[in-house]
Formats: structure tokens, C-alpha cells, sequence
């Protein structure tokens, strides 16, 4: 590897790896319809994902009733593992960038706030075999952008932190790539933009998934 090439990856899963925006917006809107509450256009979830469910809950609701709020957070995981594949399917040449780099011989792994169970279903329906560990969100404390469980993949894969690229596509991603000392990447495919990114501090921002690739195995 180049000097400043990455030796592993950590991939964020929606909206870096997978495209999950309409199975989500669905799903939460079919929650609020049962509590009686209007639904949300699926443009708008691009910036109330990214932290889990009981934060997008809560961001939906506001602070105003956080019983309600629960009782969302409830329905929607239980709405939501019915249908996470429906319509999420990978970003154009995502496919290639993660066989590239496993072909080069990188560890890769991906961390989510997205259900642990879930996220491991999403990964394994279209990678079966590429990444080495796979985490998802398990308790509030531990999500994104606590960098924990960035730092135990970093010892699953045995690597240092500053020999990894965490790859997402939020502010949430850069800030848990600078607390565990690793680099931050951001991509602009998913759900938010290079000016939030750039305005994160991320270290560097690609708009191509094959792009990242060749920069990744530049030598």
C-alpha cells in the first residue's frame, strides 16, 4: 500500500453502501399513520437518519412527548425488520469498490446505527463473504458517533486506527472517524452533501465509489 493508503475499511451502511432511504421513510411513515400522524415526504429522512431509530423517533416527533416517541421507536422496529430489502439495493459501483478492495487484499467491515440483526441481514444479502465483521447499533450509549466500537473492529481486523479509512456518508461518520483517530471519508452519494461533510472536517470527500477505489489502492 501507498504510505497514505488505508491497510482496512469501515463502512457505514445506509446511504455509503446501500441506497435504504425508501424502505425506511415507508416504514416509519406506516408508524405514524397508526398514531394518527401525518407522514413525511421520503426526501426528508435524508437528514433525519443516521443516529438509529429512537433518534430519527425523536426528531420526527420533537421533544414534546417523549411517550410517544417510544411508542414509535417500537412500531417502527418492529415495521421496519419486516421490510428492509424491499427497495434497498447497493449505489452504482459499490458492488465494484468493495470487490476492488477485497481483491487488494484490504480488511474491510462495516459499523451502523441501523439494528444490529438488521444490519447483518443487509450486509449478507449482497456480500455474503466480503467484510470481516460487521456491527450494528445494540445499545443507545454504544451507537455513532461513540467510537467503540470503530476502535474493536480496528482490533478485530488487528490494525491501527490511523491505518483505517471510515468511509460514510453523514457528519455523524467524520465525527466517529476523528474520535478513534481514524481517517475520515466522506462520500456524497448517500444523504447528505460535500458541504456538510466538508463542513464535518472530513479528511477527504470522493463523489465516486470507483474514484475511492483507485485512491484507496493508488500506489
Amino acid at each position: 500500500m501507498a504510505p497514505n493508503g488505508p491497510s482496512a475499511c469501515i463502512f457505514d451502511l445506509d446511504g455509503t453502501l446501500v441506497d435504504s432511504l425508501q424502505d425506511i421513510a415507508e416504514s416509519l411513515n406506516e408508524c405514524l399513520a397508526l398514531l394518527g400522524l401525518p407522514p413525511r415526504p421520503v426526501e426528508d429522512y435524508r437528514y433525519l437518519v443516521g443516529e438509529g431509530i429512537p433518534t430519527l423517533a425523536q426528531r420526527l416527533l420533537g421533544d414534546t412527548n417523549p411517550l410517544l416517541a417510544a411508542r414509535l421507536t417500537e412500531l417502527a422496529r418492529a415495521r421496519y425488520r419486516t421490510r428492509p430489502l424491499l427497495h434497498t439495493r447497493p449505489y452504482r459501483e459499490v458492488d465494484a469498490l468493495v470487490q476492488q478492495l477485497r481483491a487488494a487484499g484490504l480488511r474491510l467491515a462495516v459499523l451502523s446505527n441501523k439494528p444490529h440483526e438488521l444490519t447483518v441481514r443487509v450486509v449478507r444479502a449482497f456480500w455474503p463473504d466480503s467484510f470481516d465483521a460487521i456491527q450494528g447499533y445494540v445499545e443507545e450509549d454504544l451507537r455513532k458517533p461513540n467510537p467503540l466500537y470503530a476502535l474493536r473492529l480496528c482490533e478485530r481486523m488487528q490494525v491501527q486506527p490511523q491505518q483505517v479509512w471510515f468511509i460514510g456518508d453523514t457528519p455523524t461518520d467524520v465525527e466517529t472517524a476523528h474520535r478513534a483517530g481514524a481517517v475520515s471519508i466522506g462520500v456524497t452519494w448517500g444523504f447528505r452533501t460535500r458541504a456538510d461533510l466538508e463542513a464535518a472536517g472530513a479528511d477527504r470527500v470522493f463523489d465516486e465509489p470507483l474514484e475511492l477505489a483507485r485512491q484507496a489502492l493508488s500506489r
